[in-house]
């Protein structure tokens, strides 16, 4: 009575397993033993994975189902007008098409791959050049030391590293000649210093006679000479020989 009030007819058990069917699309595999009306209104709701499962899980050809199917996809793919020109291909080759738009749809992902590839191809090795070029203007820094023939004047250890060069060199001639000179007038400060040190002082000793005392400063140590004198004999303003 609530049925035929509400105006609803009961559902078939085809219907009912049908709708079962669709839901549970993910989980199917073989469909042999399927009659084809039920595959029509079961596999328009497929994926193209789904659509791919269940015909590899099947021996019965399906393509009379399928091939408006993968027609489908492979307008959404590649585009209308791609699939147009396909299509007046098939009606120059007559009604017995050798292929299926699936074998259609497989071949032309396999011919995009190719090209894909071969342009991810091209542009790595471009971008390989164009890294190696940078590479190659940039400065490099020398981790190793260069053997001791080969070393500068100031960076070179003993008399094997100077070269013959590097004394005509300006520069090192001017730095040789400054050190020289350097060491000339520190050779003549320290004679003079020598000189006025080394002056012989009068003094007169606790028993009252006089004795002549010259203090000597070396570089690292000092030396004093102590000698009597006689009342007549004079200082004599002189270098001490040794």
């Amino acid at each position: 009575m609530e049925r035929m009030e509400f105006g609803r007819k009961p559902l078939s058990l085809v219907e009912l397993c049908v709708r079962k069917a669709i839901d549970n699309l993910r989980y199917m595999g073989s469909v042999d033993g399927v009659e084809m009306d039920l595959l029509k209104r079961i596999l328009p709701h497929c994926t193209m994975e789904q659509l791919t499962r269940v015909e590899n899980s099947t021996e019965m050809d399906l393509s009379l189902v399928t091939d408006p199917l993968w027609r489908r996809f492979y307008q959404r793919e590649f585009g209308q007008e791609h699939t147009s020109k396909v299509i007046a291909r098939l009606k120059e080759l007559g009604q017995k098409t050798p292929y299926t738009w699936r074998e259609l749809f497989a071949a032309k992902k396999e011919k995009q791959k190719e090209v894909e590839d071969k342009m991810l191809d091209k542009f790595t090795k471009k971008f390989q050049a164009e890294r190696a070029e940078k590479q190659s203007k940039q400065i490099k820094l020398c981790t190793k030391v260069p053997p001791s023939s080969k070393r500068s004047f100031f960076g070179g250890s003993g008399p094997s590293s100077v070269s013959s060069s590097s004394y005509k060199s300006p520069i090192l001639k001017k730095a040789r000649i400054e050190v020289n000179s350097r060491a000339r007038l520190q050779s003549a400060m320290q004679k003079n210093t020598f000189a006025r040190s080394s002056q012989p002082i009068r003094t007169t000793s606790v028993s009252g006679q006089p004795v002549r005392t010259t203090t000597i400063h070396r570089p690292n140590s000092t030396v004093t000479i102590t000698k009597p004198m006689g009342k007549s004999r004079q200082i004599q303003n002189s270098r001490p020989k040794f």
